[in-house]
């Protein structure tokens, strides 16, 4: 048993194994019965029973030293609380790796790290120990409290010894109403309140706070009480220290605890059960006690204290109102829960549905979160939603049937909390002598459409006097006149001035335009309609300003107008639509503003975070953008997304940006896209791009294969949101063919479209695009989730709220990441991969439509465009990209030299060096096997990738093999058709092949067992038959074509079921699964019983 080391005597064995059974049965309280030679013992045990069971009892009691009552009580010192509070948080990794490492771990477990980790966590940082102030400095002196008799006659005794009561720390304490006195119950008894989250660690000094509460039940104490402890909101900063925790029990009078006849716990919550967990010795006088009453709702309350006797906060009874109850929610941890979900005005409630156990009774648990908490809410899919709480470690996840309209409710109460916040001091700029002439034009021209008869006239004569004492050219038209009577409908008048001074005071733009924007702000609906009237023509001047040849000072003031205009484009929710008509329809049509304001568009939403509604505004005011020149904004949109300046013809989308973010994807490559640095600065674009592909404002017929390029690397790619704005991305862009009127189409060519439009809304398309679990792609594509870093919250609520579910970020002229952190793509989003294969089936459909528009378009390069971008990202290292571009480059090409396929040979020499990206080995194989059939039929390459296609078949991965078995059969297709077997056997030509490389295949030959120079066709079937047991159907399908190919080709010319060296391997291997081979050939024995009825 090793416990000793020599043997031990078996008959000594045997007895000391016989007195274990008899102590055991001592212990159970059971007498012998199954086994004879052990009856005889029944007396013994009946006379130790009694002895037994008292000794057990003894050993499992707590023993009191003899003197342990005569101690004095004292307290931990806070000191040493908050050294091993710091050393554990600060060391807790090193903890965790050295019980994973040790040699009792699988004894331990990681049970103990794991609570240990997680009380951590509810506890907080440690907090920073200030020197304490002379009031504070009285109580943790600790060496004076371990040297008296710890009675609450002593404590008020030494309270009242240095005045404390007369302390303004003391006073302030009173004030805070943590402990008061209220009301009485239904049974006549005084109610005291305690407020948990009023009490603040490191605010309030607790030893004061025990004072208030002596003094306060003083004059009670001596009859029956109820209390209330409201932990409503309660958290780790509302906490006691372990040693004022044990102060509570200590100082107090015992008269209290005496008479207390109810504690009632209002709103338990999960922070304060692990708190009670955490100093569950000290608390074990409570657990189980008949006075303790949880209360989780105010109905319940009402039972022991009438309506009008209760005094709880105000805050605690309003999260009672107006609430939407979701109730059957699933909340995720690693132990699911059954919640219900309560939406207030002012805060979300969490209540558990089924009880748990805190100091040993049952309880109904409510976690309740503040709108200011609430820091992101996001829809994960239809049943799923997240939600992330300010100073929460990880966020909370949920399963609900009606997710949308929880996220809705949540956003909605974050918005109310974040409109109900005070504004920010307005700041006014101080006028300058140049600003004067502008910001009086501004004045007099927005006052004349004041409804104000006198202020219209002073506006006007304002107006005739500043155009003398400037000089401003106004052709005549103004005559300084009293009692003038002017209409309040003269807007046509306004703006009519207002155009003739922009054309002919042009200098005057940028303090006219900063006024605008100034005044906008504070005026009526009317007159913001006015503003935009008479500010619209001044937007092209502009352009003067942004000059490489001005001075700098002036173009930052142009793009600061730009920043206040998009500002005010978020703020002004009544007035939106008009505004994106007015201003940015008129800024489109300025063709050199185009790149500065999409600069500023794309800067604003990377700065806004991700998922924020500024993405989703941006994109929407692109569009506003591009109705007035669609070909230049789209031209610089998708410059921007798909391609950089030196790897695509100038003359097609110039000018554009030195680098652009797919091909920055390059540098510093991941193994997914979404853990690029360039991800949001894609994702955003992506979400532009989407806005802008209704109605044709991509000019599709221009840039048809740049969109199709960016499609195939973003299938399947970021949250769900983002999937199916893809999808949705596509299909406009084949709604916009349908529709357009340059290029006209024909009909068969509309008939292709209209089928692909179909097509691509099949649930097949829905699951390769990566969204098989949204019932609508249009809906989910719009949908977003809200993120409190927004700078625009206001917004969150206007109907062009939905936003993506990334940002960006750009310099100057060229996008570029702003943060050094690398964004990567939600954990709670629903990742579905994407198989090559549905690359595959994409990449033909929209090859199908392109080639079916090129049809009816003369000398259409579109399909050399698309392959020429492919090319270029297939033979470039890029884990997340490149078997992708592979995919798509074999799909599309049309014509393959020797150069390209010895170049994809030797990228598949290297991957398979690494062997660590799987991915790509299967693209590089499925790309050699769509661009076989385009290599000139003299290539040497023929017969090699024959012995290419093997080698993959022994590299014994499933997913792999299946590309393999693909590529040799369309090997052996493409050399039938040649007729290189019409000479030569397949035997002859392919040894042929091998015989420069013939040392290294003997080696892979006497790894796996099979040589191709013993017997060929015997080697070569024993590598096939695996394709039997392939999980896939249609690789084993494909298994019996290559094996009934084979078979044709060896036996060419004769009869193949005729049984001959060269066909016996072929024909034993197909006998099992081909009915025609098992009539055609004689099997000399019967099959065996246990083969398959197909066999």
């Amino acid at each position: 048993m090793g416990i000793v080391s020599r043997p031990v005597p078996a008959q000594l064995k045997r007895g000391l194994m016989l007195m274990s059974k008899i102590l055991q049965n001592i212990a159970n309280h059971v007498e012998f019965s199954k086994e004879q030679h052990m009856l005889p013992f029944n007396d013994f045990l009946r006379a130790h029973f009694e002895q037994g069971r008292k000794f057990f009892i003894q050993i499992a009691s707590d023993c009191e030293s003899v003197d342990q009552t005569s101690h004095n009580l004292s307290f931990i010192s806070d000191a040493n609380v908050v050294a091993l509070h710091r050393l554990l948080w600060n060391h807790q990794e090193r903890i965790g790796d050295y019980l994973s490492c040790s040699r009792d771990h699988k004894a331990v477990g990681r049970r103990p790290f794991d609570k240990m980790a997680t009380l951590l966590a509810y506890l907080g940082p440690p907090e920073h120990k200030p020197v304490e102030s002379t009031s504070g400095l009285l109580f943790s002196s600790y060496a004076r409290w371990s040297s008296i008799d710890m009675s609450s006659t002593n404590f008020e005794e030494f309270i009242v010894k240095h005045n404390m009561h007369e302390k303004e720390e003391f006073k302030s304490i009173k004030s805070l109403n943590i402990f008061y006195q209220a009301g009485t119950s239904k049974l006549g008894n005084p109610v005291f309140y305690f407020i948990s989250r009023r009490y603040k660690i490191g605010e309030v000094n607790a030893d004061l706070l025990i004072y208030h509460v002596i003094l306060t039940l003083k004059p009670f104490c001596q009859q029956p009480f109820e209390l209330i402890v409201d932990f409503t909101h309660t958290n780790s900063d509302n906490r006691f220290r372990t040693d004022f925790l044990q102060k509570w029990f200590t100082v107090l009078p015992e008269v209290a605890y005496i008479n207390i006849h109810a504690c009632y716990i209002y709103n338990c919550n999960s922070w304060v059960r692990e708190y009670t967990k955490f100093h569950e010795a000290i608390l074990a006088p409570l657990r189980g006690n008949r006075k303790l009453v949880f209360i989780d709702n105010h109905s319940r309350l009402s039972e022991y204290v009438d309506s009008e006797q209760q005094k709880l906060p105000g805050a605690t009874l309003a999260l009672e109102e107006d609430l939407k109850v979701f109730n059957n929610a699933l909340k995720l941890s690693h132990k699911d829960t059954k919640v219900a979900i309560k939406v207030g005005p002012t805060a979300l409630q969490i209540t558990s549905v089924e009880k748990t156990k805190v100091l040993g009774l049952p309880v109904l648990l409510n976690d309740v979160y503040y709108a200011s908490e609430i820091d992101e809410v996001c829809l994960v899919d239809d049943n799923q939603f997240s939600l992330s709480i300010i100073n929460e470690a990880t966020p909370l996840s949920f399963i609900h049937n009606d997710c949308d309209n929880i996220v809705q409710s949540i956003i909605h109460i974050r918005n109310r909390w974040e409109l109900s916040q005070p504004d920010s001091v307005t700041v006014h700029q101080k006028i300058r002598p140049k600003d004067v002439p502008g910001t009086l034009l501004n004045m007099a021209l927005l006052n004349l459409g004041s409804c104000d008869p006198n202020l219209r006239t002073a506006a006007y004569n304002q107006l005739c006097a500043l155009t003398a004492t400037f000089h401003l050219k106004i052709e005549g038209q103004l005559l300084e006149t009293s009692g003038l009577c002017i209409p309040s409908n003269n807007t046509i008048f306004i703006k009519s001035v207002s155009e003739k001074l922009a054309h002919n005071e042009p200098h005057l733009t940028l303090e006219f335009l900063e006024e605008c924007i100034q005044g906008f702000r504070g005026s009526s609906i009317e007159l913001k309609h006015l503003c935009l009237e008479y500010m619209t023509p001044w937007l092209a001047n502009l352009v003067r300003f942004c000059k490489p040849s001005d001075e700098s000072r002036r173009q930052k003031q142009v793009a600061q107008i730009l920043e206040k205009l998009i500002t005010l484009t978020i703020e002004e929710t009544e007035m939106y639509p008009s505004v994106q008509a007015k201003i940015w329809g008129s800024i489109g049509q300025v063709p050199e503003l185009i790149d500065m304001v999409l600069d500023s568009f794309i800067q604003r939403s990377v700065n806004s975070g991700l998922g924020s509604p500024m993405v989703e505004i941006m994109a929407d005011t692109a569009v506003a953008l591009a109705s007035a020149n669609v070909q230049l904004v789209s031209k610089k949109i998708i410059g921007r997304m798909c391609r950089a300046l030196t790897k695509l013809p100038n003359n097609i989308l110039s000018p554009v940006t030195p680098a652009t973010v797919v091909d920055k994807t390059c540098h510093a490559p991941t193994a997914m896209l979404e853990q690029h640095m360039m991800w949001d600065d894609i994702a955003i674009l992506a979400r532009y791009l989407l806005m802008l592909s209704f109605n044709n404002c991509l000019d599709v017929a221009r840039h048809l294969p740049y969109l199709f390029h960016t499609v195939t690397f973003l299938v399947c790619s970021g949250t769900v949101s983002m999937r199916a704005a893809t999808h949705g991305l596509v299909i406009n862009i084949i709604h916009s063919l349908c529709t357009c009127t340059t290029p006209s189409f024909s009909e068969e060519t509309q008939r292709v479209l209209m089928l692909s439009l179909d097509e691509f809304a099949l649930p097949k398309f829905y699951q390769m695009f990566g969204i098989s679990k949204v019932k609508s792609a249009a809906v989910t594509a719009f949908r977003s989730p809200y993120n409190r870093h927004a700078n625009d919250c206001r917004f969150a609520e206007h109907s062009h709220q939905t936003c993506t579910e990334s940002n960006s970020s750009s310099g100057s002229n060229v996008i570029a990441s702003t943060s050094s952190a690398v964004p990567f793509a939600p954990t709670h989003t629903d990742r579905e991969r994407l198989p090559l294969q549905s690359l595959e089936t994409i990449t033909d459909a929209l090859l199908e439509i392109m080639e079916a528009c090129m049809r009816d378009i003369p000398d259409c390069d579109w399909l050399d465009t698309w392959t020429s971008l492919a090319k270029s990202f297939a033979f470039c290292f890029n884990p997340a990209l490149q078997p992708r571009a592979l995919i798509v480059f074999g799909c599309i090409s049309k014509n393959v030299t020797d150069d390209d396929m010895k170049q994809l040979l030797r990228i598949l020499v290297k991957a398979l060096e690494s062997f660590n990206d799987l991915a790509l080995l299967e693209a590089l194989i499925m790309c050699l096997t769509r661009l076989q059939p385009l290599l000139h039929p003299e290539s040497p390459i023929h017969k090699a990738l024959f012995w290419v296609s093997l080698s993959v078949l022994q590299l014994d991965d499933p997913t792999l093999y299946a590309a393999g078995l693909a590529l040799m059969e369309q090997n052996l297709h493409t050399l039938d058709s040649q007729g290189q077997f019409d000479s030569k056997t397949l035997e002859q030509a392919m040894m042929e092949t091998r015989e420069p490389l013939e040392w290294h295949f003997k080696q892979l030959d006497h790894a796996v067992g099979l040589s191709f120079r013993s017997n060929f066709h015997f080697a070569l079937v024993g590598h096939l038959i695996k394709g039997y047991r392939h999980p896939a159907p249609g690789t084993v399908s494909r298994t019996c074509r290559v094996l009934a190919a084979l078979l044709a080709i060896t036996a060419r010319g004769n009869d193949k079921f005729h049984v001959t060296h060269h066909t016996v391997a072929y024909l034993t291997a197909l006998v099992c699964v081909s009915e025609e081979v098992r009539s055609r050939c004689h099997v000399k024995h019967s099959l065996p019983k246990w083969l398959p009825d197909n066999c």
